[in-house]
Formats: structure tokens, sequence, C-alpha cells
């Protein structure tokens, strides 16, 4: 049986949240955008903390009884790590690199209520060693087989 859609932002940023934190073990999810390094603990940072924000909605279905239901939820989620200050700048994009692969596989997973989908991924490309950071960008909506 198929949830019922999650219609409202705040209660799919809230089951959005509770489900990353579930899939991801250790690293540390928020809801609030910490924009500073140095905002965390050096232990969040090593283990990678993932910034949880809404961006909007857009794309509403234009259907009889649709306006402004189930349009696309722009989610971006932000990670913020740091590697050994002794390490190769390769580090820091493995570290980023296996949190990419943390989210999407999470993001393939269900949410009862909510349908994902990866939208697009950018990472540091090396360039602040021995901090990272990725930005993953989510559409958020019904669970795909409500949408026909």
């Amino acid at each position: 049986m198929i949830a019922a859609p999650i219609r409202r932002m705040d209660d799919r940023m809230d089951a959005v949240a509770a489900s990353l934190k579930s899939a991801l073990g250790t690293r540390h999810v928020k809801r609030s955008w910490l924009k500073h390094y140095d905002d965390h603990t050096p232990q969040e940072l090593a283990d990678g903390v993932v910034m949880l924000i809404s961006a909007g909605e857009s794309q509403y279905r234009d259907g009889p009884g649709m306006t402004a239901l189930e349009g696309a939820h722009r989610m971006i989620l932000i990670g913020h790590l740091k590697v050994p200050d002794d390490s190769q700048p390769q580090a820091v994009e493995d570290a980023e690199l296996d949190l990419i692969e943390d989210i999407k596989g999470w993001a393939r997973g269900a949410i009862p209520g909510v349908g994902l989908s990866v939208v697009r991924v950018e990472h540091s490309r090396q360039l602040e060693h021995p901090y990272g950071w990725v930005v993953v960008y989510l559409d958020a909506g019904p669970p795909r087989s409500n949408l026909s």
C-alpha cells in the first residue's frame, strides 16, 4: 500500500530529515544551515554534517482540483566535512564522494508519502583542503506511483 502524499512543505521536510538521520548513521543531520565550518564541532566535521534546507516549490500540476498541489519541492542538502590537515587534497575529494554516495543511496530508498529525485550534485573540487563541502539538489513531491 502506498502512503498518502505529504503535501505540506514543513511536514515533508520533517519526514526527509528523519529519514536522513536514520539512513546516514554516524553522519550529523541538521535542519539549519550553518554556513561556517567553525559552527560544527571537530567530531561532527570528521563524521560529516548534512544540513537540509528548503529552497521553494514549483511545477504544480494544473488539472482540475490540483491547483498548488503536487509540485516539485526543491530541497538542498549541504554537507561539511574535514579530513586530517596532513592529508593529501585527494583525501577531501574521497571523503566528499563517500558522503555523496551515502546520500544517493539514501535517496534510492522509500520515504512514506514522499517521492525524491536527485537533480544535481556538486562538491569542492579539492579547493578548500582539508575542508570539504557537497551540495545535493533534490526535488521532492508525492510518491512516484501517485504521479500519472
